[in-house]
């Protein structure tokens, strides 16, 4: 994929991009907001919350993925509206909830209130984003469900949904719905972002290359540049990777872009120059992150990744200890439980024990959205040698579906720990096949050569994975290098 330069500065956000996605839920609102009000106004409202469906998603942490989809699961929206004069990173749980509590009580006296409905959803998405409650995001879709049962066209409904339904790995669903609204709005660039973040996720580079290309000229701003800058790492394009995404930073600030949303662009910066292997501009990049959002918990999150990989595990656990407070990922306490493991202080073991015993926890408490989580449990079972049919069979389920790198790799992962390393190796092989260059793919590629006896191979696959970023996992980090050392 060629480098992207940076497209010319423009005054404001996308004015293309307002006009699609804003203009139907703004400019309806304030115009009949006086007459359709009848009831007092939400408690405690602040300033109205504008909630971007162009701006990737940050929640979705699916190991490997470096924006966040996990895996990822990019595509949602940008994050809550601070109150004026209040400080733009700090989240105010209690007024979404009130807004919550308001719209939906509207909806439920009259569900062909759609501006309700839209501002419901909206709300729920702002939950989902700053807790983790995967259970807001199906909130959010049923909310916009109910606006597209009285208006099936409705630009903002459609919109939001496409991100909620990528939030929660509804991948096939996601590209069916963005590709419908294009068949009536070519150029939708909410509908273009969607349909190349599902895409993504499903393996289909070129229709993801191509939706994110289309979006980007459509509608250009620090949005479409992150996806493109995804796409590169993806691709194996690290020089465009870095290129484009640092270009959506310079860009995101002349958008104006303040708390979460400018906090997901140095996020995304740091996390590709930690995996290209520069460590040290990756943690200013974090700093930067979170200075711009303080209850940022990838921020915290990836501040936790370079202390680790600078041997300093107090600071690592802090790190990781405050992203669980915001947010309690099961990744993160999987980490953490490592950390524990091989800090090895007094009562460590039990911390590690609990943090262990919470990742399944998680998942089931997520109920129906629980899916999203069967990748990040499949690895983690792997790693510890935990029920690895389990393992194997969580990582195929999604695999039949979602067939992206990841997918492939976590597979291949899973499948080693069953003791089946031939089979590691063809899926090593196809998750070898998109390009991705990436620290933790190449040491689970050394591991399997280490089964098949192939020392030669699994020796180089092992000191690349470490020259390249020693950071990606401290546990299999510890792992790479002892048997690196029978190796030599």
């Amino acid at each position: 994929m060629a480098t992207l330069t940076r497209p010319r500065p423009r005054r404001s956000f996308p004015i293309r991009l307002l006009a699609v996605v804003g203009a139907m839920l703004l400019v309806v609102v304030v115009s009949q907001v006086a007459s359709h009000l009848r009831t007092s106004a939400p408690p405690q409202r602040q300033a109205p919350v504008v909630v971007d469906p162009l701006q990737p998603g940050i929640g979705d942490l699916d190991a490997g993925a470096i924006s966040g989809s996990s895996g990822s699961g990019s595509g949602t929206d940008a994050g809550p509206a601070a109150s004026a004069g209040a400080d733009p990173g700090v989240i105010d749980i209690a007024r979404i909830k009130a807004d919550i509590e308001f719209w939906s009580s509207r909806v439920a006296r009259d569900r062909d209130d759609f501006i309700s409905s839209n501002r419901w959803g909206i709300s729920e998405i702002e939950l989902a984003r700053a807790t983790g409650d995967l259970s807001a995001f199906l909130r959010a879709n049923a909310a916009f469900d109910t606006t597209l049962a009285r208006d099936q066209h409705n630009a903002a409904a459609l919109g939001y949904k496409g991100s909620v339904l990528v939030s929660l790995h509804r991948f096939v669903d996601a590209a069916g719905l963005a590709r419908t609204i294009l068949e009536r709005y070519p150029d939708d660039p909410v509908a273009l972002a969607t349909l190349g973040d599902a895409s993504l996720e499903l393996g289909d580079l070129p229709t993801a290359r191509d939706a994110y290309s289309r979006a980007n000229d459509v509608a250009g701003s620090a949005a479409t540049l992150a996806r493109l800058g995804h796409l590169a790492f993806i691709g194996g394009d690290t020089a465009g990777a870095l290129s484009t995404t640092t270009a959506a930073v310079g860009l995101a600030d002349s958008e104006g872009a303040e708390g979460e949303r400018a906090a997901f662009y140095h996020y995304q910066l740091a996390d590709v120059l930690i995996s290209t292997g520069d460590r040290a501009a990756a943690a200013k990049q974090y700093a930067a992150a979170l200075a711009a959002d303080p209850g940022s918990f990838l921020a915290h999150s990836g501040l936790a990744r370079v202390a680790a990989a600078d041997g300093d595990m107090d600071a690592a656990i802090r790190q990781l200890s405050a992203a669980i407070a915001i947010v309690p990922q099961p990744e993160f306490l999987a980490r953490r439980g490592d950390l524990y493991t091989l800090r090895a202080n007094h009562g460590d073991a039990k911390r590690a024990a609990d943090d262990y015993a919470t990742v399944e926890a998680i998942a089931k408490l997520a109920g129906e959205a629980a899916g999203v989580y069967d990748r990040t449990l499949a690895l983690y079972l792997a790693n510890h040698g935990l029920d690895p049919n389990r393992a194997v069979a969580l990582a195929d389920a999604e695999l039949s579906v979602r067939k992206d790198v990841y997918g492939y790799d976590a597979d291949a992962w899973a499948l080693l720990a069953a003791g089946r390393p031939a089979d590691a190796e063809t899926m090593m092989s196809r998750a070898f096949a998109f390009g991705t260059r990436d620290a933790k793919l190449l040491y689970h590629a050394g591991m399997i050569a280490v089964a098949l006896g192939q020392s030669d191979r699994a020796r180089t696959f092992l000191e690349d994975s470490l020259a390249l970023d020693p950071s990606f996992d401290p546990l299999q980090v510890t792992r790479a290098r002892a048997t690196l050392a029978t190796l030599r």
